[in-house]
């Protein structure tokens, strides 16, 4: 029985053989017809894909270059190309919740009374709610000081007039008392001088009468008796700077006693550069009139706050030319007058008129 099974798997076998044979047989016979098919259709040679000249035309327009005409709104105001108009909101009226957009070229002015066009031809953000205080070109102007001066908000070179930006920051003085002393006859007076300290000036009329009465003061005093046109202190305080023009005796009244009495007066002549002055001094003036006749040499002490000169100190005498800023182009200023709490400058407007200002210390 063993023996069949065996005969029957080998003829079993022998037959799914067979079947491969003839399925490899009959698969083969197939490609070749196909490549038969292929072989002998010859196709076409043109390799031009199909529109090809429509994409060169469409090339050819992209290449060139396409001018855009710039629009422009009813009130003729250009506008960039691919640009909107930018709109901005009010803060939502009293009772409402919702904000309404507004235009800045239609619509009120954002910041009165600077127009939105300014803003707009400037090419400057007036959304913040401190835009007109900003300083857009760091010239130490605001842009509403630009805009009342007419001057770019976005050129540092050009602003309004550096004299509006100058600050008065300290005081400075030097006091000085020159004493007409004696007189041995005519043409031979004698003088001496001191230099005070800063806070003589501030000082009680008591103070000060105290101060020049003591005995500590160490005088400056000519070298010998000297006439009429002559320099009184060759050297030391008060060197080439005072000259005795001459000496006139005048009658006096007492102010307490109401006595008349004749007394020396000499004019002298001050020689320094912003003084060029002449006063007069009284011989031997008593302890009440020796404070009036103390004279002073005043400075202010500046700052301008524009032009990249923030926060540097310069200083200028009274009665002083000076430039702004300091020390560049013409002295167009004069330091008129100064006081511990303010300073008056002079300057030319550019229609060439004077205009004086007054400055607050601080």
């Amino acid at each position: 029985m063993k023996k069949s099974y065996e005969k029957i798997i080998l003829a079993l076998c022998a037959l799914a053989a067979v079947a491969l044979v003839y399925f490899g047989y009959s698969k083969s016979t197939a490609i070749e017809t196909d490549l038969e098919f292929i072989a002998k259709d010859g196709g076409k040679n043109d390799v031009v894909v199909e529109g090809a000249e429509k994409l060169s035309e469409t090339l050819a327009t992209v290449a060139a270059p396409i001018l855009l005409e710039q629009p422009k709104t009813p009130e003729d105001r250009p506008i960039d190309n691919f640009v909107g108009v930018a709109l901005f909101a009010k803060k939502p009226a009293a009772g409402e919740k919702t904000a309404k957009p507004i235009d800045p070229v239609l619509d009120a002015p954002i910041h009165p009374p600077i127009p939105n066009l300014w803003w707009l031809e400037n090419r400057i953000d007036p959304g913040y709610g401190d835009s007109p205080q900003r300083d857009e070109d760091e010239d130490g102007f605001s842009n509403l000081e630009e805009f009342e001066s007419k001057t770019s908000p976005t050129d540092a070179k050009s602003f309004p007039a550096l004299i509006n930006k100058l600050q008065y920051a300290k005081y400075e003085s030097v006091g000085y008392f020159l004493w007409f002393s004696s007189a041995l006859g005519p043409e031979e007076y004698q003088f001496k001088i001191v230099e005070l300290p800063p806070a003589f000036e501030s000082a009680k009329p008591t103070e000060q009468e105290a101060y020049l009465g003591s005995s500590g003061l160490k005088y400056n005093r000519t070298a010998d008796y000297i006439g009429a046109n002559t320099n009184i202190f060759p050297e030391g305080f008060g060197k080439d700077r005072f000259k005795l023009k001459s000496v006139t005796e005048k009658e006096v009244t007492n102010a307490s006693t109401n006595l008349t009495s004749k007394n020396d007066f000499a004019v002298i002549e001050d020689l320094a550069p912003n003084k060029k002055e002449e006063f007069e001094i009284p011989k031997m003036p008593n302890s009440k009139e020796r404070p009036k006749t103390v004279r002073y040499d005043r400075t202010a002490v500046l700052i301008l706050n524009a032009a990249g000169e923030e926060g540097k100190e310069f200083k200028v005498k009274e009665n002083t030319p000076f430039s702004l800023p300091p020390g560049k182009g013409d002295n167009a200023y004069l330091l008129k007058k100064v006081s511990a709490d303010t300073v008056l400058i002079e300057y030319k407007d550019p229609s060439g008129q004077t205009q004086t200002l007054e400055i607050k210390k601080n």
